[in-house]
């Protein structure tokens, strides 16, 4: 263990360094590794990630996509990211929450679903419809269950995956239910293409996104400046929500 450390304490060393000859040539070269949760592959993010690179042309950036919100976390302590951008990021002392956007859990439809007009959702009205959900291990589960509890009502998905993609492809298909934070389907609610109703538990409501590195880890200025420009996305993804649903009421 001891071993390790002093090797991960040299390579931070060795990265400060090279961060210093990055700073000097103006981000025209460097490394970023930025790891996420599935449900943040969209356009949008694709959108803001193109411009970048074009805007830093001399710059490496990996991406790496993963399931859960635990599994962002952990690459990013064991220092194989820079980054980590997951939806309510497990507590781990090694974790720094760089950025911390509030993104409520929303039960997401078709505008053709009974319940897409309804301005609020209780849990029991979900336990009436069929649900799709992601995959008992993934954080989203793990925050209904305690939900469920606190208010003893029993959500019983008749599909679950652990592929964002899969639940948005199966609401567009049939009459189901899911809850996913809005950052997961900005583009189809912009669109009409799906609906996003607030559910009224307090355990779904408090939740958010969280861009994250180790502590004590010094960002070279390349993954310093993604840093900026993603918790400016996220701001924006939030304003964009709020507006929503003022408008909507």
């Amino acid at each position: 263990m001891l071993t390790l450390d002093y090797y991960g304490e040299q390579l931070a060393q060795k990265e400060a360094f090279e961060s210093r000859l990055s700073d000097l040539k103006g981000l025209r070269s460097g490394r970023i590794d930025l790891v996420i949760g599935e449900g943040f592959i969209s356009q949008a993010l694709s959108g803001v990630l193109s411009r970048f690179m074009e805007n830093h042309p001399g710059i490496l950036l990996q991406v790496k996509m993963v399931a859960s919100s635990n599994e962002v976390t952990r690459v990013v302590v064991e220092d194989d990211a820079h980054l980590g951008l997951a939806f309510n990021a497990v507590s781990e002392p090694k974790a720094r929450a760089r950025v911390s956007i509030p993104q409520p859990l929303r039960a997401i439809m078709r505008p053709e679903h009974p319940l897409a007009k309804r301005a609020q959702l209780n849990l029991s009205d979900l336990a009436s419809h069929r649900v799709c959900l992601p995959e008992a291990s993934l954080s989203t589960r793990q925050l209904l269950k305690l939900a469920e509890e606190s208010e003893r009502v029993a959500i019983v998905p008749c599909f679950t995956s652990n592929s964002v993609s899969l639940l948005k492809d199966m609401l567009r298909s049939a009459e189901f239910v899911t809850l996913l934070p809005v950052l997961a389907v900005v583009n189809e609610v912009a669109s009409g293409e799906l609906v996003a109703v607030p559910v009224s538990n307090p355990i779904l409501q408090g939740t958010s996104v969280n861009l994250i590195s180790r502590l004590g880890r010094q960002l070279p200025p390349a993954p310093t400046r993604l840093l900026s420009v993603l918790e400016a996305h996220l701001n924006r993804s939030a304003r964009l929500e709020e507006h929503h649903f003022v408008a909507a009421e």
